[in-house]
């Protein structure tokens, strides 16, 4: 029985170290499966930087060019140098030829070479192409060269705020720079060499070398042309001027593309004030895009535009202007605080009547009024590819009173970004079309395969053709008789527009004596190609917008109509003017016989004998279909 016992219990002994063993050994080769396989790729990175020393291959970004090509801005390649001290062989001989090429103190680059526990010193940053080649005609052992890029900007100053700039790392940090980063960056290549861990190359090494992917280039909705002359033009008004600062902005109403932008004043962008934080993020701003300000009598487009639409007035309703209206008890003055006595539409929308515009917005309603600004693209952004963009500054609409409804009328009491205006005016006048704006056209490799294209983008459609036509017309006679003639180019009758001017607030309150002034205006007018916005903001003495924006305007539209080689025979044949005569003491036969044989629309107010007094007044000019208002007492 013993014998028995003891050879069951060794059987039990032998048994269990099978199991063990087997066990041990499955082990073993479940983690050998994991080294090998599983976490090769974990061991063999960390491998490589035990052993690789890497140096980076900075990718070359993308060009950003005008429309036609222009490049306005590039990149080019920079040399950053290096030392591997223990790969040096000479480093008498090291020190001598980086100290002599690149113009440093010997001992300083000595110490450096011979720089012991450091497997890569830099020698000196940002050198050009001909300083490397120079190095490489007496090449050493142990020098290493990386490549890193500088971005120019053609013409400085030119966009700057649109432009924007980037930072040490090669990112964009404000402006299309920053928008389009991801496209412009490109991908940064790397170089490695396998070494030891004192950091000498090893001499059976494999190098391993992924190259750079340079970024994509931009074409911009920008016209050079137009750009160079608007820069110049807007240059010259802050010195006549005296402003504070002027902006302007150019696109093609049909298409939301931007042609030009301008704000003074700007920054050089081969110059950054990066030592003046607060300076540099003044001037960077762009504020047509992220600034809001009231517009004023401008705005007074928008309105008219809506009530047309409406079916509220037509281009010959007439308003009685006494200088003022109480609204609530609230007296609201007009500009002109004798009054402009009775007037059409049009004549109130020439002379910027505000009694005429708090009529108009009564009758549009405060609901109806706040639906047209939505779709308008006023109280929501409009998606401009450009960073910060920024929507009106709307009262809630429970909150407005009767009195701040009727200053809205004529642009007070709301605040908007010029870009809106634009869009906004863009679709009076385009047929009721409001387009998204952008900047890029399209972006392309640098073997010029264009991988993108932008088309134009309809956001909504606001007026009828006929609204728009009716207010082309009614804008073309504002420059050609009204307050915006010093916007007109003698002998091409083909530009309207709008002047405007606003106070500005300063702490909650009216800032006295501080204005904006402004005008807004299109050519041609009868098929606009362009629209043209000028904001001066707090301009010295003269502060009207008529006075003071449209005389810039005027210059930018000469350099238009050079531009486009538009000929004075492109006014249309029904445009032309003649001098209106005098109806007064006319009985009502005679006086329709001589508006017959002028082609004018008469009026009649009153029921006397003969004409006691007539709208518009004689000697000023009138058009063929012009009504004049023939008052019999």
């Amino acid at each position: 029985m013993a014998i028995k016992y003891s050879s069951y219990s060794m059987f039990k002994r032998l048994l269990a170290l099978v199991v063990l063993v087997t066990f041990l050994a499955s082990g073993i080769l479940i983690r050998l499966f994991y080294l090998q396989v599983t976490g090769n790729y974990k061991f063999v990175s960390k491998g490589l930087t035990e052993w690789l020393r890497d140096l980076p291959l900075t990718a070359l970004r993308g060009k950003i060019t005008d429309r036609n090509g222009v490049v306005l801005a590039s990149s080019y390649t920079t040399y950053d140098v290096y030392v591997r001290p223990a790969d040096v062989k000479d480093s008498e001989g090291v020190a001598e030829l980086l100290s002599s090429a690149l113009g440093i103190d010997y001992e300083t680059c000595y110490q450096k070479v011979t720089k012991k526990g450091y497997s890569e010193v830099k020698i000196e940053s940002d050198i050009e192409k001909p300083i490397v080649q120079n190095i490489l005609k007496n090449f050493k052992d142990g020098i290493f060269f990386t490549t890193n890029t500088e971005r120019n900007y053609a013409y400085d100053n030119m966009l700057s705020q649109i432009l924007g700039f980037v930072g040490s790392d090669n990112s964009g940090q404000t402006g299309l720079e920053a928008y389009y980063n991801t496209f412009l960056k490109g991908v940064d290549g790397v170089s490695l060499v396998e070494s030891d861990l004192k950091g000498t190359t090893l001499s059976d090494s494999v190098g391993y070398y992924e190259d750079a992917i340079n970024g994509l280039n931009l074409k911009l909705t920008i016209d050079f042309r137009l750009q160079y002359a608007v820069e110049e033009i807007i240059a010259n008004a802050m010195n006549t001027t005296g402003a504070k600062s002027i902006s302007c902005m150019v696109t093609n109403p049909k298409t939301g593309e931007i042609l030009s932008v301008c704000t003074l004043p700007s920054y050089d962008l081969n110059n950054i004030p990066r030592d003046d934080m607060e300076q540099l993020n003044t001037l960077s701003r762009a504020t047509t895009i992220v600034d809001t300000f009231e517009p004023g009598s401008t705005f007074k487009a928008i309105v008219s535009a809506i009530a047309l639409e409406e079916g509220l007035t037509h281009q010959h309703d007439y308003f009685y202007c006494s200088g003022f209206r109480i609204v609530n008890g609230v007296k609201i003055n007009c500009s002109r605080r004798s009054g402009h006595g009775s007037q059409t539409l049009e004549q109130g929308l020439m002379n910027s009547c505000n009694c005429v515009f708090m009529d108009l917005i009564k009758r549009i309603g405060l609901t109806k009024f706040y639906d047209y600004l939505e779709r308008f693209g006023i109280s929501t952004k409009l998606g401009i590819d450009y960073p910060g963009e920024v929507s009106a500054v709307l009262m809630p609409q429970s909150l407005v009173t009767d009195a701040d409804l009727a200053r809205m009328g004529f642009g007070q009491t709301i605040a908007l970004s010029s870009l809106e205006m634009m869009v906004a005016v863009g679709a009076v006048i385009n047929g009721g079309h409001v387009y998204q704006p952008h900047f890029v056209s399209d972006i392309s490799t640098e073997t010029n395969k264009v991988v993108y294209t932008r088309s134009k983008t309809e956001i909504d459609r606001v007026i009828s053709d006929k609204t728009s036509e009716a207010m082309r017309n009614m804008l073309f006679k504002v420059v050609d008789q009204g307050g915006g003639k010093y916007a007109k180019v003698e002998g091409y009758p083909i530009i309207g527009g709008k002047t405007g001017t606003a106070q500005k607030y300063e702490n909650g309150g009216i800032a006295q004596g501080k204005y904006i002034a402004s005008f807004i205006g299109f050519a041609p007018y009868y098929d606009p190609d362009y629209l043209v916005y000028v904001v001066v903001d707090e301009p010295q003495g003269a502060y009207y917008g008529g006075v003071v924006a449209a005389p810039i305007a005027q210059s930018i539209f000469d350099k238009i109509i050079k531009m486009n080689e538009y000929k004075p025979d492109d006014e249309k044949e029904e445009l032309k003017s003649f001098e209106l005569p005098t109806f007064i003491g006319m009985t009502i036969s005679e006086a329709s016989s001589l508006a017959a044989s002028l082609g004018l629309q008469y009026l009649i107010q009153g029921d006397g004998d003969y004409v006691t007094n007539q709208i518009s007044a004689p000697g000023t000019v009138a058009y063929e279909n012009d009504i004049v208002l023939l008052i019999f007492d």
